[in-house]
């Protein structure tokens, strides 16, 4: 669950604005910064995929400014930020969580990233809605 969500409108698209714990944050960050490691480094960038690393990138990057902090701190996200962020959980998701050992904070870590991902897909659904009504450029 999102905790006090608000969708706003910034330059002409939705964004959402919640609050998220400290464990919920540094999952996130976690989990794009795997994926940023895993699928952009290993294959030779194009443009578009140089884009695609900067978003995700600065998207790690702005979740992870509070790690540490115990305290819940809000995240800002648009509808391509959401999507990125669902990408990033399932693929972390499914290759990090198999039936071999998994040390405590690892389990902890996919515990909070699946419980995470209803959610997001619903966020996504909602920001997408938004920037119909907006006149956005998300489809």
């Amino acid at each position: 669950m999102l905790e006090d969500l608000h969708l706003v409108a910034e330059s002409g698209r939705a964004v959402a604005v919640f609050h998220a714990g400290m464990e919920q944050r540094d999952a996130l960050a976690d989990a794009l910064s795997w994926q940023v490691n895993r699928r952009f480094q290993a294959e030779a960038l194009e443009a578009e995929k140089v884009i695609e690393l900067r978003a995700a990138a600065g998207l790690a990057d702005r979740i992870d400014e509070h790690r540490g902090v115990e305290a819940k701190a809000p995240i800002r996200v648009n509808g391509d930020e959401v999507r990125l962020l669902i990408e990033a959980v399932v693929a972390y998701v499914s290759e990090r969580d198999t039936e071999s050992y998994q040390p405590p904070e690892e389990r902890a870590r996919i515990g909070e990233l699946s419980a995470l991902l209803d959610p997001l897909f619903d966020l996504a659904i909602e920001l997408d809605r938004a920037d119909d009504v907006l006149g956005g450029t998300a489809l």
